[in-house]
């Protein structure tokens, strides 16, 4: 969150994150920045200390595509110029899933964006991911528990860092982080809306042998339906909520992760990019998601809509940022 705000407050032109669950992505879109989460695989990331090896990625973030493309030539030795895409020829889908429930703020501004490539000649396709809920709700949090103690303790072991599990999470500072350290990945188990609690690894066997795959196919059949070229929806479906402590909670978490969650979970590369400012002067993200292994054409979809949408202005001293 520090370096989205860094490079949306225009101290720094770029900086690097970690997208898990969207901890690129969300810093991006919340400070009016582009932030990039790659195919799982793409940047190597194999000395960031681990969440989830299912999950986790290095991703660039930045005030232009261009920088972003920049940083993705960088990181993966390929500086291969993107593919051109013409308006005219773009297909993109708008899953009713993600469409849901905006706060009416961030309603009114993703639609506003759409107007605008509507009119550029943006093929924008409503659709429907049937399965899509099922199939995230038993693959997300048994992958990221089970797998935040085992990669951990791997991780704590190969670098011989002196520090082992069991002391290192009785250093955990953060109340919440803690929390769910000591009521879930320790003991290994997930709560049920009713209060019981199962054992993460026969929910973690299932979520990789079949839950993962399920999501995925999810996303292959929509874009083979309907010969896609990304899907396109708001990255976060509210405003950038106050700094309090509220923020932190899990309900608050579950608000602001609703869009990007499932796109984690398959591990699908995405990219949030500004629409614009709300009423309130607050920034709006649209976020991109393709394929696993169809970044380039993320990142070449993100340049053709930011041509038509154009960029954000650095903040103003006084007022609000306008539009380049």
């Amino acid at each position: 969150s520090g370096s989205g705000a860094a490079v949306g407050a225009r101290l720094v032109p770029a900086a690097l994150g970690t997208d898990t669950g969207a901890s690129v992505r969300l810093p991006a879109a919340l400070n009016g920045a582009v932030g990039f989460r790659p195919s799982v695989g793409r940047y190597d990331g194999s000395d960031i200390t681990p969440i989830s090896h299912t999950r986790d990625t290095p991703g660039p973030m930045a005030n232009c595509m261009a920088d972003i493309a920049l940083l993705d030539a960088v990181l993966t030795g390929d500086d291969t110029p993107l593919p051109a895409l013409r308006a005219a020829d773009l297909r993109l889908g708008l899953p009713g899933y993600f469409w849901q429930d905006l706060d009416p703020q961030v309603q009114a501004t993703a639609q506003a964006a759409l107007e605008r490539l509507r009119a550029s000649g943006v093929t924008l396709i409503p659709l429907d991911l049937p399965g899509l809920e099922a199939s995230n709700a038993a693959t997300g949090m048994p992958l990221c528990l089970y797998e935040q103690k085992h990669d951990l303790i791997a991780y704590l072991q190969r670098h011989d860092v002196g520090v082992g599990f069991e002391e290192l999470v009785a250093r955990i500072s953060s109340p919440d982080v803690k929390a769910i350290f000591d009521d879930l990945v320790v003991p290994g188990v997930l709560p049920t809306p009713s209060g019981e609690l199962l054992p993460l690894q026969p929910l973690y066997d299932s979520a990789i042998a079949e839950h993962r795959n399920a999501l995925i196919d999810v996303y292959r059949r929509a874009f083979e339906q309907h010969a896609l070229h990304g899907l396109l929806f708001p990255t976060v479906p509210v405003p950038p909520p106050l700094a309090a402590p509220e923020a932190s909670s899990l309900e608050s978490f579950l608000r602001l992760a609703h869009n990007v969650d499932p796109g984690s979970n398959a591990g699908l590369p995405g990219l949030s990019l500004p629409a614009g400012l709300s009423d309130a002067s607050l920034p709006v993200g649209l976020e991109i998601d393709g394929l696993p292994g169809a970044d380039r054409t993320v990142l070449a979809v993100g340049q053709a809509l930011e041509s038509l949408l154009g960029r954000l202005a650095p903040p103003a001293r006084a007022g609000a940022p306008a539009r380049d």
